[in-house]
């Protein structure tokens, strides 16, 4: 299944192979609400919304060096991925989320995460996303890549050493 196409303006899109199942990545990903226990830029994550791993779902992130944020999951397709929407933040406004998965041969995935979104403010919230906000995004998706494939990797390790 190919990952959907997000509105917005902009997108920054990141894309990482792991040496891992599908499942095993989904196994990480589905703690929707436990991101901070890997991510680096989130410093606080807790779960918001109507349930859990569904549409409505969500979680309330306070990120390193931006501020704090609402995310809620517009689409959720059990062990693929799932869509979500962040809440405005600085000149970022209507921003998506997809985050989703594709297996590969020899046990690997494809983990690609895109984010698009929209600039308010006019004219200066136009200079801050062209001199600091999109600089931040481009530079911070490889870095949550890199976190989720420790995470799987550690996951992935206990459950070797439980077996």
């Amino acid at each position: 299944m190919k990952s959907p196409k997000l509105k917005g303006t902009y997108s920054v899109t990141s894309r990482i192979e792991l040496n891992a199942t599908q499942e095993e990545v989904w196994a990480v990903l589905a703690e929707f609400s436990t991101v901070s226990a890997w991510a680096p830029q989130v410093k606080e994550s807790h779960a918001i919304g109507k349930g859990e791993n569904c549409v409505g779902a969500g979680r309330h992130c306070v990120l390193d060096g931006f501020g704090a944020i609402d995310e809620i999951i517009t689409r959720w397709e059990e062990g693929t991925g799932f869509v979500y929407s962040v809440t405005p933040l600085g000149p970022l406004h209507q921003a998506h989320s997809s985050w989703w998965l594709t297996s590969k041969a020899n046990n690997k995935c494809q983990l690609e995460v895109v984010f698009s979104y929209d600039i308010r403010f006019g004219l200066l919230g136009k200079m801050m996303h062209k001199m600091i906000m999109r600089k931040k995004l481009e530079n911070s998706l490889p870095v949550t890549l890199d976190a989720v494939k420790v995470q799987v990797e550690k996951v992935k390790d206990s459950y070797q050493i439980a077996a």
